[in-house]
């Protein structure tokens, strides 16, 4: 009799505490995908075929700005579509999404070689897969490149059925903030997702 009140009292302590006290086989509820400069392989649409995802860099002529612009393509089996992603506005589609950098360190911070005016993260959820932008909002009193300001954020999710990126939600920021990557801290990215 008292071994099986301890199977009891450890099975309910395995299957009940342990899991609220973040003690699961999956440790985050979601996974941010690391896009690098060039050509990136991710399962966008769940299919089992990894889609291709391109990041491509490019500078101003006289330098001082970098620009990034991400490309989404879907493979199939005889072909590469690419997935369009809905535009702010929510009047079309693009087929690539840009953010931008500009060289130098933010306020009093100069110990930073670049400041992101713009942001994007790939999130991967159980339920579906995300793209989450930031970008810089001063208004005409605030210098964008040195000054902190609110960030506007668009989430999108991508849709199976129209195979495109749409738009789920759009926010700005309360805080105020100097560089889309504090925006796009995990911690912040689970406020943003919250409906």
């Amino acid at each position: 009799m008292r071994r099986f009140k301890n199977f009891w009292i450890l099975s309910v302590f395995i299957l009940f505490i342990l899991p609220k006290h973040g003690f699961t086989e999956e440790k985050d509820p979601f996974k941010i995908i690391q896009i690098k400069n060039g050509i990136n392989y991710f399962d966008i649409n769940n299919d089992g075929i990894k889609d291709l995802i391109i990041s491509a860099d490019f500078l101003t002529p006289f330098g001082g700005n970098i620009y990034t612009a991400y490309s989404f393509y879907r493979k199939g089996k005889t072909h590469l579509s690419y997935i369009p992603i809905e535009v702010a506005d929510g009047n079309g589609a693009e087929a690539n999404i840009y953010t931008y950098t500009k060289v130098g360190g933010c306020g009093n911070d100069m110990s930073k070689e670049e400041t992101n005016i713009s942001g994007l993260r790939l999130i991967k959820f159980k339920n579906g897969i995300y793209l989450i932008y930031a970008k810089k909002k001063c208004n005409e009193n605030k210098n964008t490149f040195t000054d902190k300001c609110p960030f506007s954020v668009v989430i999108y999710q991508y849709d199976d059925e129209d195979r495109a990126f749409i738009i789920k939600k759009k926010s700005q920021t309360k805080k105020i903030y100097c560089d889309a990557d504090e925006v796009l801290r995990k911690d912040l990215i689970i406020e943003l997702l919250k409906y």
